[in-house]
């Protein structure tokens, strides 16, 4: 890959063998532990050391537009919008190919364990024959290959993504409100065989709110981002404000990317990329593809209920004192990032 003169050194550090231990009991799939990376101590499994100089040093387009976020904030919905209406609202292709192919999702090599088999709705390998999954990482190669223009997605922090990316190439960062993201992220962190959690909800929120989630913590993720929200080439955006008013938001991406879609156009997105449509098909929800080698049996399905605020509905009273004693502890970004919250 060649330099772009973004290269840096991410450190990684392994978690203390005490809350390694503990972690393991919980997350059957972190047999290895997990490892700290870069200033905000972001958590990934160990063998993400092979690609952070990578991610460092990965060559962003000009007509690139990176969807980014913590995960399960609403990146996937937004990278369905933002692919079709950038790729002349090709819906077409949009419902019979699957986002990940269309949408290549960047430090999936980090995250997807080696010894896994590797489904073609996530990456087909054999497009990449040259390319040693082991080593080279064959997400890094898709998101190289995808022509332009590629739509990519990220939940790296900007401290781990090159410095340049900004000057780069367009970002999209979508937040959510955390009581949301925690609720879902329990979800799919049972259904990914990738985490294979087996605790209830009161035991995920416990390692929720000691920042021992993958990719966590929440607070630096969100802060960095709003660090940077005056950019020009950065828009933010709030899932709960695509929940309430999606045709208002499409508008604002449509003047970001400057695709030049009629209200008309706009419209026609939005009910490509519904709630009810997403789930429906196959191209955004995984988990309607039949004996899915990474998908966990019985457990809610990858696109799952996109509501807003109700985890107010799944935390006990003890798990709501709990949780607001976490967000008393990003109490900065509280304050900085005006949230949209539904208070419990």
């Amino acid at each position: 890959m060649a330099d772009n003169g973004d290269s840096f050194p991410v450190m990684a550090v392994p978690l203390a063998p005490k809350i390694q231990q503990e972690i393991q009991t919980k997350f059957g799939s972190f047999d290895k532990g997990l490892v700290e990376v870069g200033p905000g101590r972001y958590l990934l499994p160990p063998h993400c050391r092979l690609y952070l100089d990578k991610y460092a040093q990965f060559r962003f387009r000009p007509d690139d537009v990176v969807v980014t976020g913590f995960p399960r904030s609403g990146t996937t919905w937004t990278q369905e919008m933002v692919w079709c209406m950038t790729h002349d609202l090709d819906f077409t292709t949009a419902i019979n190919t699957p986002l990940r192919e269309r949408s290549p999702f960047l430090e999936y090599d980090s995250i997807y364990r080696p010894d896994f088999p590797l489904p073609s709705f996530l990456v087909d390998s054999k497009q990449h024959p040259d390319v040693d999954p082991d080593t080279t990482g064959v997400f890094l190669a898709h998101a190289e290959s995808v022509p332009s223009p590629r739509i990519i997605k990220t939940h790296l922090a900007f401290s781990i993504l090159p410095p340049s990316i900004l000057e780069s190439c367009k970002v999209i960062y979508v937040a959510r409100h955390p009581g949301d993201v925690c609720v879902s992220s329990y979800h799919h962190q049972r259904l990914l065989k990738l985490m294979n959690f087996k605790g209830d909800l009161e035991e995920f929120l416990d390692f929720w709110c000691r920042d021992l989630v993958m990719l966590g913590p929440y607070w630096s993720h969100l802060s960095e981002a709003w660090a940077k929200r005056t950019h020009p080439n950065l828009l933010w955006l709030y899932y709960e404000d695509m929940n309430k008013d999606l045709l208002r938001e499409l508008q604002r991406l449509d003047h970001f990317l400057a695709t030049g879609l009629t209200e008309d156009e706009l419209l026609q997105v939005a009910q490509h990329s519904s709630f009810a449509n997403m789930k429906a098909r196959p191209a955004t929800n995984y988990s309607l593809i039949p004996e899915s080698p990474i998908l966990t049996p019985g457990e809610a399905e990858f696109v799952r209920k996109g509501a807003t605020g109700d985890w107010v509905n799944r935390f006990t009273p003890q798990m709501k004192a709990k949780f607001q004693a976490w967000v008393e502890t990003g109490s900065k970004a509280v304050e900085e990032v005006p949230p949209r919250y539904t208070q419990g």
